[in-house]
């Protein structure tokens, strides 16, 4: 009885940790989708540059629906040498790596030692959108150029980027959606976007 007991247990928090995970991934494809932009974005005479030229370390507030003056922080690290993008959650020991080359991008759950593939995302316009100039702005006490896109679900977006392809701003027509508040550009070593050994692989939560 007592096995059945732990078994069931076992089984529950496994299904919670995936509903977390699940609700963690929504948010991360609805708003910081942009991180990823330009996977396979469309090429146009006036186009900014959305891939970082160096190393750089990015912190970004996120605010949370609902709640009144609310956000949660999250990371960013991009390697310009190896083409990797790190994105740690706002959970504790889950966070996502980006393979620019092969296209492939994972979730690390260190807590429970699983990965879990995913298919990475072709693109974070609309094909076809394009890109539109707005102004200038700055962000994180660094200048960035803002325009005009369409997110995934063919909303309108106003992105703020730098010269060098880091992505200081987004906003809808909601309000902001992410902005930066600390930028460090300072060289990310090989081990911070390494896949774990000896993890578990999953499916994605359905």
């Amino acid at each position: 009885m007592k096995k059945r007991t732990k078994k069931l247990l076992s089984v529950t928090s496994q299904r919670k940790q995936r509903a977390t995970d699940k609700s963690f991934l929504v948010l991360f494809f609805k708003k910081e989708l942009l991180l990823f932009v330009c996977l396979a974005s469309p090429a146009y005479a006036a186009t900014p540059r959305t891939t970082p030229t160096r190393d750089v370390d990015v912190t970004y507030k996120v605010p949370v629906a609902g709640g009144r003056d609310m956000a949660i922080l999250q990371r960013l690290r991009f390697s310009a040498s190896l083409h990797r993008q790190r994105v740690d959650l706002p959970t504790s020991g889950n966070w996502m790596m980006l393979d620019y080359v092969t296209h492939r991008m994972t979730l690390v759950r260190d807590e429970s030692r699983e990965l879990v593939d995913l298919p990475a995302p072709d693109s974070a316009t609309q094909p076809g959108a394009g890109y539109a100039f707005v102004g200038t702005a700055q962000v994180a006490g660094l200048a960035c150029t803002e325009w005009r896109t369409r997110d995934t679900r063919g909303e309108q977006t106003v992105a703020c980027y730098t010269d060098d392809g880091v992505l200081l701003r987004a906003r809808g027509d909601r309000g902001v959606l992410m902005e930066a508040v600390d930028v460090g550009y300072r060289p990310q070593g090989a081990e911070v976007f390494a896949l774990p050994q000896g993890y578990t692989r999953q499916l994605p939560a359905q």
